[in-house]
């Protein structure tokens, strides 16, 4: 992958859990969609997604930067934030106090941030924890559906399992699928 401005070679770094490609030269960096879910806000993630897809499908960009993965022209859009985890216009959803610009390859969902843009996307918030209220129901699908969910996996047999067992009680189709095995064997 290279840096969308100086075409140098980027450089994969992790920082947690969180993995992105940064310009050795300073421009900025790539992340991928599945990635900014280790840093972003979902609702975030969601509305810049939903924007570069609603621009790429009404006319694929002909000037701009290009993807560091692919070449192809990326998106620029600019995503609105706010400080809570509510996607947009779902009740719960704040006002937006900020925004993020930045370019998006829809092809290969790869994200390019200038210098500073990733830290205007607002940090993502830790899930809560369960009720006692989902805690007793999770515990009492798995009274009732936990053996029967054991039993099931435990008889599913797959292709491979069934091929093999296919293949061992007919010496001659071990044969057409192995030449070097006697069909009278």
């Amino acid at each position: 992958m290279n840096c969308p401005t100086c075409r140098a070679a980027l450089q994969l770094t992790h920082h947690d859990t969180f993995d992105s490609w940064i310009c050795p030269n300073g421009h900025g960096l790539a992340a991928t969609l599945s990635e900014l879910y280790e840093r972003a806000q979902e609702d975030e993630i969601h509305r810049l997604w939903a924007v570069a897809k609603a621009s790429w499908e009404a006319a694929e960009p002909t000037s701009g930067r290009a993807c560091p993965m692919c070449e192809r022209t990326m998106v620029s859009i600019t995503v609105g934030t706010d400080a809570d985890e509510v996607d947009e216009g779902r009740p719960g959803d704040g006002p937006d106090t900020g925004e993020v610009p930045v370019d998006v390859c829809v092809v290969d969902q790869v994200i390019w941030f200038d210098v500073a843009e990733l830290e205007l996307l607002p940090e993502d918030l830790p899930d809560p924890q369960p009720t006692p209220e989902q805690e007793a129901a999770v515990a009492d699908i798995a009274r009732q559906f936990g053996d029967e969910l054991v039993t099931a996996d435990a008889a599913r047999v797959g292709f491979t399992t069934r091929l093999l067992r296919r293949l061992h009680l007919s010496p001659a189709a071990a044969g057409a699928v192995n030449p070097t095995v006697r069909a009278d064997a």
